[in-house]
């Protein structure tokens, strides 16, 4: 198309339709002034129609051009608004597939047709994008199919920006500072449009990218100007559906505490169930058995007897509730324990993995209920070697309960828990020459209270968790032997070498068994017997806490059974298979579990966000120092001072330098200020 100076043309700016004269050609490019009053150079293919000079041969001034240039303007703009193009489409459907626009011009419009009546036309066309496509100069006359498609897309295009408005409203109403504005915005959550966001605004919270509706929830947000990252969080606050420590990581692990309700019937069902002489176990009711446990702990699991043996040895009894055997594969209560793999603990919510009706009464081991058992017998020597053991299918009744705090005492005094203590050193002593490396760190205490409002705590591990944590040892040290030396499929847990190791073991300095805790190797579980270095055993495995763990749960049934019947419960296939399932488990439970005592830490360093913290280095390398805060033992990143002053034997003091839990930020400067 080759344009003469004086020639008005058509063309899209901006998706605004432009009126202009040509000035001239400048290269491959033609100089234009367009109806605004602007000088621009296009290439021909931006332009989409061109009339007859409306001037003459002579160019008249910019003001007559521009004068004549918003007439023409405004004249297309009227007749493209006349054109209804669905009547022509059906005018003209069937008949030829493309059009000049000058043909189509005349069979839209009634009388006379002008270069302004095509250039309406085009107009029309481009802004319809519906019965007509405009393509390489023609008007091409679209299929019903397409046309029905066109619509369809058109009319949901529509609702969108539809609901989009009703949502940016709603938002608006509910973040004023006008009270009857919110009220109006909350009185409205039931709405279909605004149920559609407030579920939107929900799936983009918790998947965040990946939610289908991350596009809108953005889109909508800009809307609204509220681009802080945290708003369509803070938005579901305000609307009530959610409270300001909600947690994001439960649901993106589809994770609850609540059952579903044939487990509840099934749950239900076995809490009647008592034992039966015929059952075929041996009553140990007659042994004084003690539990040691936090005060507020309902799930007992595991209970202990001790006593000295004639030889000079001493028969150290653990004591497992045995659930084992009513907990059968395939049943509701089964499936669902091995999804959810563990109990999850969090500062301000307990996700059990069996109905509570069970964990913490039914099965429970409390003073005075008497309990089905599977009683692990050793034989310990004075210097923590393990002489001789045997597991029992037994009858257990717990004599006694004690918490941390009275254990302690008791271990101080004349007890027998002194000397079970005693046997407990020895034996990790023991574990200890054979390369395990218990690390002594204190325990993260974090209280949350109704409110919100939290506390945290060091605790320094005592004598009494330290005892009961050695016992579990043994007893596990036990199952692993067993399930090993009679081939039973199993799961056991093994740990390589660690990376490097900085220490020999038993060492107390916090600071050192923190370092050498980044050092260690990550665990293994699987259905080959491995060694522990972290514990320092051949094999090992966990199966005393049924209650809690469904690894514990699995590896009882199958020490049960065999004792039983002779034969395993579960295959090799079908241990391989439960295993996968555990995994997940524990994996989601594990982020879980970190997010959440995360965001406590975050929530209490931002009450403290004036304050210097005490911090160690535990690592200094050319990008980075490495540290821990002291009161948290949370691993901060540092930028590299320029005097290299890094000291490694005592606390430095570092300063907030932004802290926000619901964003999942902690960043640290140094106290002094230093570079």
């Amino acid at each position: 198309m080759e344009i003469q100076p004086g020639q008005v043309v058509e063309f899209l700016d901006s998706q605004r339709f432009v009126s202009a004269v040509c000035l001239g050609k400048k290269g491959n490019r033609y100089h234009l002034l367009t109806h605004l009053g602007r000088e621009i150079n296009i290439p021909s293919a931006r332009i989409l129609h061109a009339s007859p000079s409306p001037f003459g041969s002579e160019l008249p001034s910019r003001e007559e051009m521009l004068k004549t240039l918003q007439a023409i303007q405004k004249q297309r703009e009227k007749l493209a608004e006349q054109i209804d193009l669905k009547e022509l489409w059906e005018l003209v459907q069937g008949e030829h597939y493309a059009w000049l626009p000058r043909d189509l011009a005349e069979l839209a419009f009634s009388g006379e047709t002008t270069p302004d009546h095509e250039a309406a036309l085009i107009r029309a066309v481009i802004d319809e994008r519906t019965h007509f496509k405009f393509r390489e100069g023609n008007i091409v006359v679209q299929t019903p199919e397409a046309v029905a498609k066109l619509m369809a897309q058109k009319a949901r295009e529509q609702e969108k920006l539809k609901r989009l408005a009703k949502g940016s409203d709603w938002i608006e109403g509910l973040w004023s500072n006008e009270e009857n504005k919110k009220d109006e915005a909350l009185s409205r959550l039931e709405d279909e449009d605004i149920s559609y966001w407030t579920n939107a605004i929900q799936d983009f919270c918790i998947k965040g990218d990946d939610s289908e509706h991350a596009p809108a929830v953005r889109s909508l947000f800009r809307q609204t100007g509220k681009v802080n990252p945290t708003a369509p969080f803070d938005t579901l606050v305000l609307a009530g559906i959610w409270h300001p420590d909600q947690n994001l990581e439960i649901l993106r692990h589809g994770l609850s505490k609540d059952f579903p309700e044939k487990v509840l019937k099934q749950a239900e069902e076995l809490a009647k169930v008592e034992i039966k002489p015929e059952e075929g176990r041996t009553d140990l009711r007659h042994l004084h058995l003690i539990t040691i446990d936090a005060p507020e702990s309902l799930d007992l699991d595991d209970a202990l007897h001790f006593k000295r043996l004639e030889s000079g040895n001493y028969e150290l009894g653990v004591h497992i509730t045995d659930i084992g055997e009513l907990v059968e594969p395939g049943t509701p209560l089964f499936e669902e324990a091995i999804t959810r793999a563990t109990s999850i603990y969090l500062p301000d919510l307990k996700i059990p993995m069996l109905p509570e009706i069970l964990s913490q009464h039914a099965w429970s081991l409390h003073k005075g209920k008497s309990r089905r058992g599977l009683s692990f017998i050793m034989e310990i020597d004075p210097k923590g070697n393990i002489i001789a053991s045997n597991i029992v299918r037994s009858i257990i009744e717990v004599k006694e309960r004690l918490s941390y705090d009275e254990a302690e005492k008791l271990i101080e005094g004349e007890h027998w828990l002194r000397k079970l203590h005693t046997l407990c050193i020895e034996h990790q002593e023991r574990r200890i020459e054979h390369g395990a490396l218990p690390m002594p760190i204190p325990e993260l205490n974090i209280i949350v209270d109704p409110e919100g409002e939290v506390e945290i705590e060091l605790i320094q591990p005592g004598k009494a968790r330290f005892l009961i944590a050695e016992s579990m040892i043994i007893a596990n040290e036990v199952a692993a032997q067993f399930l090993k030396s009679n081939k039973i499929p199993a799961l056991y847990r093994s740990q390589p070498p660690p990376r490097e190791q900085i220490m020999q073991g038993g060492e107390t300095d916090l600071l050192e068994n923190l370092r050498q805790r980044r050092l260690i190797s990550r665990g293994v579980l699987s259905m080959e017997p491995a060694f522990h270095s972290g514990l320092g055993v051949e094999a090992y495995t966990t199966v005393t806490s049924p209650l809690r763990r469904a690894l514990d749960l699995v590896m009882q049934q199958q020490i049960t059974s065999f004792i039983k019947e002779g034969k395993p419960l579960h295959n090799h296939e079908q241990v391989e298979k439960i295993s996968i399932y555990i995994q997940q488990g524990l994996n989601s439970a594990a982020a879980v579990r970190q997010a959440r005592v995360r965001y406590w830490i975050l929530k209490h360093i931002l009450q403290r966000k004036t304050e210097t913290l005490p911090a160690w280095i535990l690592e200094v390398t050319p990008q980075k120092v490495l540290a821990i805060l002291a009161d948290y033992l949370l691993t901060v990143e540092l930028p590299p001072r320029r005097d290299k002053n890094y000291p490694s034997d005592k606390p430095v003091d570092l300063k907030v330098k932004k802290v926000s839990p619901r964003e999942n930020v902690l960043k640290m400067a140094w106290a002094d200020g230093a570079p």
